[in-house]
């Protein structure tokens, strides 16, 4: 019977690799982490299996996983990234094709944005991660977030609102 579930279970791996690789891939913007991360969501999922109730789609159940890995991941990451030290640097870390102003201003823009969406609270920072970064439409947002796609609309209106107080634009 194990043998059998496993059989199964290769099945929807090969079927949903590349879902699950595009997911992680958005998420954490490292292909290699990426692979990483698709390997940690089929686990998990695997391990989950016993708990899917089929009260939305297989795909969608998988990208909730998905999403949710990456995330902690991505946190995870960041947290990390704030705490390595000059010493940790290479010199490949700084290798580019940009002359050096357009390089600071590019970063410091990302930065910016990145400090302003993360200061949305919680059900807005989601959506606006989902919606403008992910690409995900209202459903599939609805979907990953177990809510309905109104909420998803509303959430996106007051954090675009939130955002434009701020000074930002989000159109």
């Amino acid at each position: 019977m194990l043998s059998g579930e496993r059989q199964a279970f290769a099945h929807l791996v090969t079927r949903y690799q590349g879902m699950v690789y595009r997911v992680c891939v958005k998420i954490t913007g490292e292909p290699e982490s990426a692979k990483d991360m698709a390997q940690e969501v089929f686990i998990k999922a695997y391990k989950a299996l016993p708990s899917f109730r089929g009260q939305s789609s297989f795909s969608t159940w998988l990208y909730r996983i998905a999403y949710r890995t990456c995330l902690d991941y991505k946190r995870a990451s960041d947290r990390e990234w704030k705490h390595r030290s000059m010493a940790d640097y290479t010199e490949n870390d700084y290798v580019t094709d940009q002359t050096p102003e357009h390089a600071v201003l590019r970063k410091e823009a990302s930065e910016e944005l990145g400090e302003s969406v993360n200061s949305l609270a919680e059900p807005y920072r989601s959506v606006v991660q989902l919606y403008y970064f992910n690409r995900q439409s209202y459903q599939e947002i609805a979907e990953v977030k177990g809510v309905s796609v109104k909420t998803v609309e509303s959430q996106l209106y007051r954090a675009r609102q939130i955002m434009r107080r701020k000074g930002e634009r989000w159109e």
